[in-house]
């Protein structure tokens, strides 16, 4: 005899009114404000924990270049036509006290893509007390209100001629794209799985790396870049196209837009020859897919839980930096040393794999997005997108029992998935 169970949750029987009371009641405690000038009360504090939490690794700009972002005039284009507008949110709680900074920039370049807008979301850092919260899910939509501002001061201005500039609602006819960088997933680095599954949950996917082999540029001063060597990282490109997640498909012309508005406010404070070569092996890469008569390129889903921990096979850093980023500098003790574990144990990667879905497993869930799903935890878990070419020949370290480790291409028949968990639009 049964005396209690827990009762689950579906989401599609909340009202649209409940969901916004219920947010508004999460967020009621917190505050948001953009920082619009270094003389802010709260700059060098918000400076300060993004500074502490990335730029020992080269990750973030010194505080000159961010004071000189703020001061730039946002409605003046660089040279390529670029407009550039530098954000700097704090989260703050009821008693002022800072719990989270998020910054990064919205881009807009009529002449490359007059459809189509970049959020850069450079950096976020949640202090400890706010960690889990919804605070952190703000922080990382919150941008996506000061794009559509700014798009409509440059409409306003005469600065720009939007597609739809009295549609608000729809963004003014332009298409807006999220992105983000992240480090490729290594199972002994549990700070990175962290930080997909968090995208992953957010509605974002990485741009294959076989057409688009991303740098992130050396932020470190010039001058010890000169001393040093020129060392940009390897990291994976996350978007989230606005309104079109769905798709699988990224068009090569957007993924080129998108790359050089990137690059455009790396400008304003790397040095152009620290910054070309990275841009030219992305844009070539793109240009030869299209001389084959490819017109796109793939998006690969990132996991969201236990479910589909699959998905990081695709984004092994490892054989990534092996097969997509051959030689390239910072990488090689990170490649010497995965390359002895997997001698030592050639099922180590899917040993990880099991382990991290069984810590995964132990959170119980009781919110789920659909009946017609069999009452699946997961609202809208995705499909890998079909391969476009024939699988390579993978590295003898990769081919222990199972080949845990296997090229993107052979992968994407190995999903666990069912074909009606997420539609994806498929073109090869």
């Amino acid at each position: 005899m049964t005396l209690g169970t827990r009762v689950r949750l579906c989401l599609k029987d909340l009202y649209q009114q409940d969901i916004v009371e219920m947010i508004e009641r999460e967020t009621r405690r917190y505050e948001l404000q953009s920082i619009e000038h270094p003389d802010h009360p709260d700059f060098h504090r918000a400076y300060q924990i993004l500074w502490d939490a990335f730029g020992p690794s080269g990750e973030m700009e010194p505080e000159s270049a961010i004071r000189q972002f703020l001061l730039d005039n946002p409605f003046e284009p660089v040279g390529s036509g670029t407009y550039i507008r530098y954000f700097l949110m704090v989260a703050k709680d009821r008693d002022g006290t800072l719990r989270g900074v998020r910054d990064g920039s919205v881009l807009y370049n009529p002449h490359y893509a007059p459809d189509l807008c970049v959020v850069y979301l450079s950096h976020i850092f949640m202090l400890p007390a706010a960690r889990g919260t919804v605070l952190t899910y703000w922080l990382r939509i919150a941008p996506v209100e000061l794009a559509v501002e700014y798009l409509f001061q440059l409409q306003q201005r005469g600065l720009v001629a939007l597609p739809a500039p009295d549609a608000p609602g729809k963004y003014f006819g332009v298409q807006l794209d999220l992105a983000a960088e992240m480090e490729y997933f290594s199972p002994d680095d549990r700070l990175s799985l962290q930080r997909i599954l968090f995208y992953g949950r957010g509605g974002f996917d990485a741009i294959d790396p076989r057409h688009f082999p991303y740098r992130q540029p050396d932020f470190r001063d010039p001058a010890v870049i000169q001393a040093t060597g020129n060392t940009p990282v390897p990291f994976m490109l996350l978007m989230r196209r606005m309104g079109r997640e769905r798709q699988a498909r990224l068009p090569i012309a957007e993924a080129s837009a998108v790359m050089r508005l990137l690059y455009d406010e790396f400008a304003c404070f790397c040095a152009p020859e620290f910054l070309q070569n990275s841009l030219d092996v992305v844009l070539q890469r793109l240009e030869e897919r299209r001389s084959k008569g490819k017109p796109d390129v793939a998006l690969l889903p990132l996991p969201t839980g236990a479910k589909n921990l699959q998905r990081l096979k695709r984004l092994f850093r490892y054989d990534i930096y092996q097969r997509y980023y051959p030689n390239a500098p910072g990488t090689e003790e990170y490649t010497q040393q995965a390359r002895a574990q997997l001698a030592a144990n050639p099922r180590w990667f899917d040993e990880q794999l099991a382990r991290i879905g069984a810590d995964l497993e132990q959170t119980p869930h009781y919110v789920y997005g659909s009946r017609d799903q069999r009452f699946a935890v997961d609202a809208m878990p995705a499909l890998p997108a079909e391969p476009d070419e024939p699988s390579g020949r993978a590295d003898p370290a990769l081919q222990g029992d199972g080949g845990f480790a296997k090229s993107a291409e052979a992968d994407a028949g190995e999903s666990s998935e069912t074909p009606g968990e997420r539609r994806r639009e498929r073109r090869d």
